[in-house]
């Protein structure tokens, strides 16, 4: 009978063994599997890609703003810079005005509209002789936005952002530039059109050497004014040829 105890006592002795063991290797193994889990993937460095990270500073102007005043007659302001005489030009069907050099003979024309684009869209040529164009065209969904992402993917080098007010518009400002080139465009935001529904970009690009400057262009741009309905027949200024 004692034999059978002991037999009995040794059998649960070993029962107990083996559970416990079987306790500690399946807490062993999940403790092992949740090291395993949690370990972060292994990286081939030989198959990052690295993109880089576009650098957007925002400033209120990259150059001095003309007063109210100089804006109206700013001859005298831009004489400074250019050191040739101005005159004003307006287009009565884009509602808009600008100062150029008298030498400047503008131009106007509509152009087809890109694929999938619906309105209206011209081109004005502000000097024949030079990449200084304005593109206005009628706002609508957000093509003001791919303009922005079309200067943004394709400028090389990549521009350089800012964000500029010009005679009460808000433009955002792009510019591209190396040692011996330099593209600039002024973006008018979708809140800034004119009130008849137009909205712009202005652009230029200069290499060196030129006749005229990066001063002299920037501050032809700060006499650009969106013409209120009523400013429209009584402003002054010399109508662009269409």
């Amino acid at each position: 009978m004692k034999n059978m105890e002991i037999l009995g006592v040794i059998f649960s002795g070993l029962l107990i063994v083996v559970c416990i063991f079987f306790v500690v290797q399946t807490d062993l193994f999940n403790h092992q599997s949740a090291l395993t889990v949690n370990r972060p993937p292994m990286i081939n460095p030989t198959t990052v890609q690295i993109t880089p990270i576009k650098t957007i500073t925002t400033v209120i102007t990259p150059i001095p703003i003309p007063s109210a005043q100089s804006t109206q007659n700013p001859t005298s302001y831009s004489d400074r810079v250019t050191g040739v005489p101005l005159k004003t030009i307006k287009d009565s069907e884009l509602w808009f005005s600008m100062q150029v050099p008298e030498s400047w003979e503008p131009t106007t024309e509509r152009t087809s509209n890109p694929e999938g684009y619906e309105g209206l869209v011209y081109i004005t040529d502000l000097n024949k002789n030079d990449e200084f164009y304005i593109i206005t065209y009628a706002i609508s969904r957000d093509q003001d936005q791919s303009f922005r992402n079309y200067y943004r993917d394709t400028w090389t080098p990549l521009p350089n952002e800012s964000t500029v007010t010009i005679n009460g518009k808000i433009f955002d400002r792009f510019e591209s530039k190396s040692d011996d080139f330099v593209k600039v465009a002024y973006v008018v935001r979708k809140g800034s059109a004119n009130e008849r529904g137009f909205a712009s970009v202005i652009i230029y690009s200069l290499t060196s050497p030129r006749g005229y400057q990066q001063k002299d262009f920037e501050s032809f741009i700060l006499t650009f004014h969106y013409l209120k309905a009523k400013e429209v027949k009584l402003s002054p200024g010399e109508e662009i040829k269409k």
